[in-house]
């Protein structure tokens, strides 16, 4: 099997359970935005929705669950400047 397979079925797994191999880990960083970046990712999502998938739903498939992505975040804050959105997080895994 192809090593790339392997980590994104591992992946998909860990995702699937909860990440039971991560439990109790936290990641916490500030990741400043480039509006330029911003505009281009909204681009995309917007185009996804508006061109059918395979499936004929209208949406593009996400690599990661948002609800499961959503459940991880202990707090966020966004603060915007003239170019540049700041992103404050911690994302946290069980407890």
């Amino acid at each position: 099997m192809h090593p790339a397979a392997t980590l994104q079925d591992w992946l998909r797994g860990q995702l699937a359970s909860g990440l039971p191999a991560l439990a109790g880990a936290r990641i916490a960083g500030t990741v400043p935005v480039q509006v330029d970046l911003l505009n281009q990712v909204i681009a995309d999502v917007l185009a996804g929705v508006a061109r059918p998938s395979a499936g004929g739903t209208g949406t593009a498939p996400m690599p990661v669950d948002l609800q499961t992505l959503a459940r991880l975040v202990r707090r966020v804050r966004v603060d915007a400047a003239p170019g540049v959105v700041t992103l404050d997080f911690e994302i946290g895994i069980g407890g």
